[in-house]
């Protein structure tokens, strides 16, 4: 699911930045943020592409998630990372770390396009046939209708891949004003 995770964390980027633009030299940054904290929920998995992209910390903060998820609701893997608790948190996180390097609007936008591209990583587990009970955690626990499910690596995730790419080219080139 990584293609998946990254281009719909870009594509919900750019649909931000058409709702509520940033300044625009700050566009790429909500893009790119968004993106790559679509993988941020994978944290919890050990062969996850976030796991492994910065070892050894990213593998130090796999077993720190993992325990605080079976702590906190039971499960290691697609848990607590996978909520909009642990989303918010991740984009606190963001601001907070981007204020000390970078000034005024710039952490804003970096603390909201982290927790937006967060949560829609855990949002697309949800729809995966795997499933993901805790996207909407603490507030409830929904469940998509198995139609609205796909296999990873299926047809169905191409599917998905296709739509959100079209999603991206008809935000870029403004095709679809708001």
């Amino acid at each position: 699911m990584g293609r998946t995770h990254a281009l719909s964390g870009a594509v919900l980027g750019l649909a931000v930045c058409a709702a509520v633009p940033p300044p625009p030299a700050l566009v790429p940054v909500v893009v790119l943020v968004c993106a790559l904290a679509a993988f941020a929920p994978d944290l919890d998995h050990p062969n996850s592409t976030a796991t492994r992209a910065l070892p050894p910390v990213t593998w130090l903060l796999c077993r720190l998630i993992r325990w605080l998820s079976r702590l906190l609701t039971g499960v290691s893997h697609r848990g607590f990372s996978h909520s909009p608790v642990f989303a918010a948190g991740i984009g606190l996180l963001a601001w907070w770390a981007t204020g000390f390097v970078l000034p005024g609007d710039t952490a804003v936008w970096t603390g909201i396009a982290a927790g937006a591209g967060c949560w829609i990583g855990a949002i697309g587990d949800e729809l995966t046939s795997a499933g993901n009970r805790f996207a909407f955690w603490p507030l409830a626990r929904i469940r998509w209708p198995d139609v609205l499910r796909f296999r990873t690596g299926g047809r169905g995730e191409h599917v998905v891949v296709a739509l959100l790419a079209v999603t991206g080219v008809g935000l870029v080139t403004g095709s679809w004003a708001w």
